[in-house]
């Protein structure tokens, strides 16, 4: 069964025991706590994302998360059942990816072993064992890699844990609009829930940084239609040719109307 969940998470979490191929830098993920050893890859990573700042990159490596974070949500969720995520588990890969002939870059986690933990049944019992799994997570391999990151670059640590919260949501909702059977996603949605009742200490906050509260804007193209706008700004307006997102919370109302008529229009006459 090992062999089949390790699959799924490396199909759908870039989870893997496999080292990949194309691959550009590898470094173990502790090693990342050291300041020189972030510097370095600060400076090698935001070209590769073309970053004009290194803003760009600090945001960037917030998102290498989303995978282990789902992926070890899902294994709660759906097989009962914990991943170790520890730093020592973990070989971070940046490699080469393509999409429609496309050249880009891609992180993924490298699993030195396979070490899945069963959870209890009892339904409270299971409650608490999830909540742990879940805050030992974050407390010790999400937040010592930010506060690495912060240490040495330009973004306050605040902003980091503000980048996760609109990738989770997103990856949460395509879960829960998947095929997958109603039993996983009555989990998914109890245990998405322990995650953002997490205690703020396990991010090192004051309260958690994932349980925020969305703004909701027009839609582009349907004035009928309300969409979430993204907690922080992604910073992808300081990366070559990029530009301030339509749901960027930086940008003014004035502007994202101006947006909405400017598209409208564009499309009458097509």
């Amino acid at each position: 069964m090992n062999d089949s969940i390790m699959a799924c998470l490396a199909k759908e979490y870039d989870l893997t025991t496999q080292p990949r191929e194309l691959v550009v830098y590898r470094c173990a993920a502790i090693d990342l706590l050291n300041e020189s050893k972030m510097k370095h890859l600060l400076a090698l990573y935001t070209p590769l994302v073309k970053g004009k700042e290194q803003a760009v990159g600090e945001a960037y490596m917030t998102g290498w998360f989303r995978g282990p974070t789902m992926g070890l949500l899902y294994a709660l969720s759906a097989w009962n059942k914990s991943i170790n995520l520890s730093l020592h588990n973990i070989t971070i890969e940046i490699y080469k990816n393509s999409y429609n002939d496309i050249e880009y870059y891609s992180c993924g986690f490298l699993l030195s072993n396979v070490e899945l933990e069963d959870g209890p049944q009892l339904p409270l019992d299971n409650s608490d064992w999830v909540t742990e799994k879940l805050g030992h997570y974050f407390q010790h391999t999400v937040r010592p890699i930010f506060e690495s990151i912060a240490k040495v670059g330009s973004l306050k640590i605040g902003m980091l844990w503000s980048q996760l919260p609109t990738s989770f949501e997103y990856s949460y909702e395509l879960l829960l609009k998947s095929d997958k059977s109603d039993e996983v996603k009555l989990q998914t949605i109890r245990n998405y829930k322990l995650m953002k009742s997490l205690d703020g200490q396990r991010f090192g906050r004051k309260n958690n940084p994932l349980d925020v509260k969305f703004r909701l804007t027009e839609s582009m193209d349907c004035p009928d239609k309300q969409i979430r706008m993204k907690y922080t700004c992604c910073q992808y307006y300081l990366v070559e040719d990029g530009y301030y997102c339509f749901t960027c919370p930086k940008i003014r109302e004035s502007e994202r109307e101006e947006r909405r008529m400017a598209f409208r229009s564009e499309n009458q006459k097509q």
